[in-house]
């Protein structure tokens, strides 16, 4: 157990304690522990609230140049989950491996990624983005043309409106630099794999 709110930056999550069974995150930010506690247990919030126990951990990793976390656990029913982070500061990543080396009992690794492991997100994301921009560009052409559908979505009218702002030669510069990005690092990552420290659990 830690007696400290950790600040993070994630998905919806703005802040976490460590207590005797799980991991308590939260959207909202505190200044002491009985605060968290005391807002986490109360049923009537808006703020976002994510449990993770101790048993319910598979890893956690992270690669040695990059500052986000992941915490990959299993819920109810045995669904895996993962929740992504980064500490806003920087002390907190050698408190927080620490704390599960030591108090929690988990075992820590340094491993090298295979090339294709450590390139494979970024595959997905390439491939995706040469969907979106494809997808945006005809898009382009269509409101350019008068003959786009009408939007029933503020979602898709926003789209649209980017989208039309940008045109067909916009859409396909911003999606050509982007995969230029992605590009580059498939071919980073591909050459020189990055090492990672990953944390197993006790007895697996």
């Amino acid at each position: 157990m830690l007696d400290k709110v950790f600040s993070i930056t994630g998905n919806k999550i703005s802040s976490f304690i460590a207590d005797e069974n799980s991991l308590k995150f939260s959207s909202a930010t505190f200044d002491t522990v009985e605060s968290f506690r005391e807002a986490f247990v109360k049923k009537l919030s808006l703020a976002t609230k994510v449990e993770i126990k101790y048993n319910s951990i598979k890893h956690i990793r992270k690669e040695d140049n990059d500052k986000d976390v992941l915490i990959l656990y299993k819920k109810s029913l045995g669904i895996p989950m993962d929740c992504e982070f980064s500490f806003n500061d920087t002390a907190d990543y050698e408190t927080f491996f620490s704390f599960f080396e030591n108090q929690q009992y988990f075992s820590k690794r340094h491993e090298t990624l295979t090339p294709l492991r450590a390139i494979r997100n970024y595959v997905i994301g390439l491939l995706a983005t040469i969907g979106f921009t494809a997808f945006a560009y005809y898009q382009a052409i269509d409101i350019a043309n008068g003959t786009v559908e009408e939007a029933h979505s503020g979602k898709t009218r926003l789209f649209n409106n980017i989208v039309g702002l940008l045109g067909d030669k916009g859409v396909l510069a911003v999606g050509g630099l982007l995969s230029c990005f992605l590009l580059y690092k498939i071919w980073a990552r591909f050459s020189k794999p990055p090492t990672q420290i990953k944390l197993l659990p006790p007895n697996s």
